[in-house]
């Protein structure tokens, strides 16, 4: 998400900047923490006095930085898609992608765990937003395909040792496995597995797969796990205006593809600068109002925030399958690139 976000401040600097200023990205680390975050948007605010306010990533300090946002009234956009943050009557938030919301996600995973036989599974997640909101999904498409949730379960913020939580899990006869959480999670789990030798037929994750370094951190292990995504590099498929020139210029700055956490932090930036030149302007109430009333076609498809601030998707999103070493996409059967193959056991794979 940084990376795109610094080649679209270069690209926009060479077009000349914003309203004829140079436009300076300034980027602070929150660590990942509630109170930092909220620390550090102030200090951007009050004390470095920026014209203009990225999220931060994610619903779990988005939720707490829009209360900051709302009350110095600075309008922002969210890398964050759990709705929550938009039912609370903020005016100054809105959402950066015309992404699936988190509840959504669990759609294609659990369809494709039905199509293969799958009738028993354990939803597992971390307690924070996001994740809590996509268990719930989890559960409401469960129920929509008659699958039965056999252990249903949430861990903490930052665990690392899942050994009771996937033996509680062989006990409990899931034949699939769907967990939310984020990236170290998902590699934890998929290694804890193999050093169990617990077998099911699907393992499937929202975030973590997603990233490339999922595949470069374990290897052939990585083999046949469902992710969720967003949006894909892989623009004859997706055809919207743009991607196809930043893939390009992303690939040959960076040296590999961007996934759709980059997309994101991109997408963002083109409504900004749509923002502002709407506004003429870098007072924040006229670029919270144009932001309210622009349409904006991106790389992610087009934008059009709703009274709430939200941007309605048009798609289920993207199931992928991690298979010969890349995410494939295995559903919606619109989008397939290849079949879904269900998990051989573990044995199996070690013959191969």
């Amino acid at each position: 998400m940084l990376n795109a976000r610094k080649l679209f401040v270069d690209q926009l600097n060479a077009r000349g900047g914003l309203l004829g200023h140079k436009v300076e990205l300034k980027f602070l680390d929150d660590k990942s923490d509630r109170r930092t975050a909220i620390t550090l948007y102030e200090k951007l605010i009050t004390e470095d006095k920026v014209d203009l306010v990225l999220g931060p990533y994610g619903a779990y300090l988005t939720d707490a930085v829009a209360n900051v946002m709302e009350r110095y009234k600075r309008p922002f956009l969210a890398h964050a898609a759990a709705p929550v943050i938009w039912q609370r009557g903020r005016k100054y938030v809105f959402r950066n992608t015309p992404g699936v919301f988190s509840p959504d996600r669990p759609e294609g995973p659990l369809y494709l765990a039905k199509i293969i036989g799958v009738k028993r599974i354990a939803i597992i997640g971390e307690g924070s937003v996001a994740p809590r909101q996509v268990t719930e999904g989890a559960l409401e498409w469960a129920k929509k395909f008659g699958l039965e949730v056999v252990l249903l379960e949430s861990y903490r913020k930052k665990q690392t040792d899942f050994r009771p939580l996937l033996q509680r899990i062989e006990a409990s006869g899931a034949e699939a496995i769907f967990e939310s959480g984020y990236f170290q999670d998902a590699v934890a789990l998929v290694r804890q597995l193999r050093e169990l030798n617990i077998n099911v037929k699907m393992f499937a994750a929202t975030i973590g797969p997603a990233l490339p370094e999922f595949i470069e951190e374990l290897g052939s292990l990585a083999e046949y796990v469902v992710g969720f995504s967003l949006w894909e590099p892989k623009p004859d498929l997706l055809g919207h205006p743009g991607m196809k020139e930043f893939i390009e210029n992303y690939e040959k700055r960076y040296g590999g593809k961007p996934n759709y956490h980059a997309a994101g932090g991109y997408t963002a930036m083109q409504v900004y600068e749509a923002a502002v030149k709407k506004a003429g302007s870098f007072d924040p109430e006229k670029i919270r109002n144009a932001m309210a009333s622009i349409t904006v076609d991106t790389i992610w498809g087009r934008w059009k925030a709703n009274e709430q601030g939200l941007v309605p998707h048009s798609g289920p999103g993207l199931t992928f399958q991690i298979q010969n070493g890349e995410r494939m996409i295995v559903w919606p059967p619109t989008m397939a690139e290849t079949r879904f193959l269900p998990t051989p056991k573990w044995e199996a794979r070690a013959k191969k």
